[in-house]
């Protein structure tokens, strides 16, 4: 298991290749919990085209998925981020340290590789808001993800158990909505790091 402080590789599969990889904090690596933390603006790779430019949201799913990718330059895309994830859950909570609330990403449960963790993300997300209440995202990419296959009818109906699974825990705010982590903030010698060596490698 990994030490407090120490840097890791977060792979983001699709397809069996790393779309996006994100160099993480070890807070804790137990077998209860596995809690990262990444900082805003911390150095990352993402999909990209071809040409290295950057691969826009904006597109439609399809269409995103029909495009031909590398993995580029990209950063940390939000507030300083604290990651919590239960081995074998097939959830991932992020506590955002600007206090706007929490994002549940749906995912395989980690696993461990040579550098760090790997999951496949699930596209269906719940957003949190700092008050409790809670809403679907990206309903519209996990429908469009299953029309291109992505998806098969019973993997589809997984995501939405784990989905649904985290709705319950939040409506009766269970953990970690049960303040557990509220105070938790990294700490101040810590620096934005560079992904380890080996992380390219599954």
């Amino acid at each position: 298991m990994w030490s407090s402080g120490d840097v890791v590789a977060l792979r983001h599969l699709n397809g069996g290749r790393s779309s996006h990889v994100w160099p993480m904090l070890v807070v804790e690596d137990s077998p209860g919990v596995i809690a990262l933390y990444i900082a805003t603006g911390t150095p990352t790779k993402r999909r990209a085209r071809l040409d290295g430019s950057p691969l826009d949201r904006a597109l439609p799913y399809e269409e995103r998925h029909r495009v031909p990718w590398r993995l580029g330059d990209g950063s940390w895309f939000g507030s300083s981020c604290l990651q919590l994830h239960r081995p074998g859950e097939p959830r991932a909570w992020w506590r955002w340290l600007d206090g706007s609330g929490w994002y549940v990403n749906l995912q395989a449960p980690l696993r461990r590789t040579g550098s760090g963790f790997a999951t496949e993300d699930w596209v269906l997300d719940v957003v949190v808001a700092a008050n409790g209440t809670w809403a679907w995202k990206d309903e519209d990419e996990f429908a469009a993800a299953q029309r291109v296959g992505r998806f098969d009818a019973d993997a589809a109906a997984a995501v939405r158990d784990a989905g649904d699974d985290a709705v319950v825990a939040i409506e009766s705010r269970s953990w970690p909505l049960d303040g557990s982590w509220e105070t938790w903030v990294p700490d101040a010698a810590w620096v934005s790091p560079d992904l380890p060596e080996g992380w390219d490698v599954v």
